[in-house]
């Protein structure tokens, strides 16, 4: 099995930055040395699942959260616009996002077919 560790290591930075912690916060919140932490938001490390665990306990998620889609095969390749949109949002933002890009197809369409601008 492949799997994303830098979409995990997005994930991670992501929640964060929204507490506004640095890394040396987290990493002492987790019990991780820094720079341990630093290579896993750069996706150039592989948590075992006690580290991932102490991670999103640390900051008040899941695995789960950390873990979702992370696997490789049958996603986009890594770089594509695709995966980088994606990185580091859950699975309800991930559905926000698609239905609010569903809605602008709609409208292009409409307006290929009529002529109207959109709204």
């Amino acid at each position: 099995m492949n799997i994303d560790y830098h979409a995990i290591g997005l994930r991670i930075r992501k929640l964060r930055r929204q507490k506004l912690w640095t890394q040396e916060k987290l990493a002492e919140k987790a019990e991780i040395a820094p720079d341990y932490l630093c290579r896993i938001e750069l996706g150039k490390k592989h948590p075992s699942l006690k580290t991932i665990l102490l991670v999103a306990g640390a900051l008040d998620t899941t695995a789960d959260d950390l873990l979702v889609d992370v696997q490789k095969a049958g996603r986009p390749a890594e770089g594509s616009g695709e995966a980088s949109l994606f990185a580091g949002c859950s699975e309800k933002q991930k559905n926000f996002i698609l239905a609010v890009c569903q809605n602008i197809i709609e409208e292009m369409q409409k307006y290929e077919k009529t002529g109207e601008k959109p709204m």
